[in-house]
């Protein structure tokens, strides 16, 4: 598939595809809730003539393969690759009639289908290649996602899929996948007791797998809270509080400022962990960008020969 072929792709069936459903519709423009932070206000906006999208949210926008590229953190040619694996059975739309099926006006939130996921099997993780995969290629260490997910085997409609799950105290469970980023209901925070007086709290179990592969060689006294969503923060306010320390990951991002803030004002005798990984947006692009460091060649710098100092 080429650049050009790619472009004929709809960002609305490929923000489908990956179970990414729009708020609402106003003519050509649908409003989604951003696919990269957590919002409650919709801010990605995709022009379904135009077949591009903007995020209001950061500011960025482009064509499919932008953001193809940054929604599969993948290069050109990979992404090329993975749109004509025979995983998204797309068709190229027709420019001239691309959007045309949607009346005009506002279509209300509700008057979308959205349905709901069905979880049809949840298993130890490590059968499915496709998972294990995913997990490396966001640098995480199998045998630390083994103890805290599983894989989790789930229908939306008519279709099956599969992801990386980890579960909250609620019983639901987070989705990962290549393709998908979700969660299935009921939506909570996860605490996990290890009996220590202190806990790391972080956002998400991509981030807590990511600290525990870093620190794999040496293990972490403390207990955990992943908030699963930076919304859910009041929730672990008063589980905290009960912590002499609280060591907070935020992501390097207006959201993290906000949780960080939140905990301050909150009373919580709180450390501000993010400065470990201050070059980067959070935990695990720190550890993807040391393990691809890790791949390079190590070049031994052998001393020049010399005849003396030259004058």
């Amino acid at each position: 598939m080429t650049c050009e072929q790619t472009k004929k792709i709809s960002i609305v069936d490929l923000l489908e595809h990956c179970h990414i459903r729009p708020q609402y519709v106003r003519g050509q423009d649908h409003w989604y809730l951003s696919p990269f932070r957590d919002e409650k206000t919709p801010s990605f906006k995709v022009n379904a003539r135009l077949n591009l999208y903007y995020d209001h949210g950061n500011g960025q926008g482009g064509d499919i393969i932008d953001l193809g590229r940054t929604l599969f953190r993948c290069d050109t040619k990979a992404l090329l690759e993975k749109l004509d694996s025979g995983l998204f059975p797309f068709q190229p739309q027709d420019p001239k009639s691309a959007g045309f099926h949607i009346r005009s006006g506002v279509t209300p939130a509700r008057s979308i289908d959205q349905p709901a996921i069905q979880i049809t099997a949840v298993k130890e993780l490590g059968t499915n290649p496709a998972i294990n995969q995913y997990l490396e290629s966001r640098g995480i260490d199998l045998t630390v996602a083994k103890s805290y997910c599983q894989e989790v085997y789930y229908r939306v409609s008519d279709k099956n899929y599969f992801a990386a799950g980890f579960e909250n105290r609620s019983g639901g469970y987070e989705l990962r996948s290549a393709y998908f980023k979700g969660s299935t209901s009921p939506k909570d925070i996860s605490h996990i007791e290890n009996g220590h007086s202190t806990v790391c709290v972080l956002e998400g179990f991509m981030d807590f797998l990511s600290l525990l592969s870093l620190r794999k060689l040496e293990q972490i006294q403390t207990d955990f809270v992943v908030l699963n969503s930076v919304s859910l923060a009041e929730r672990s306010v008063d589980i905290v509080k009960g912590y002499s320390t609280v060591f907070l990951y935020p992501d390097h991002d207006a959201a993290g400022k906000k949780l960080l803030e939140k905990f301050e004002k909150a009373g919580l005798n709180c450390v501000d962990a993010s400065c470990i990984y201050k070059d980067y947006k959070d935990l695990n692009q720190m550890l993807v960008a040391s393990k691809q460091l890790e791949k390079q060649p190590q070049h031994q710098h052998r001393p020049k020969k010399t005849r003396g100092l030259g004058l």
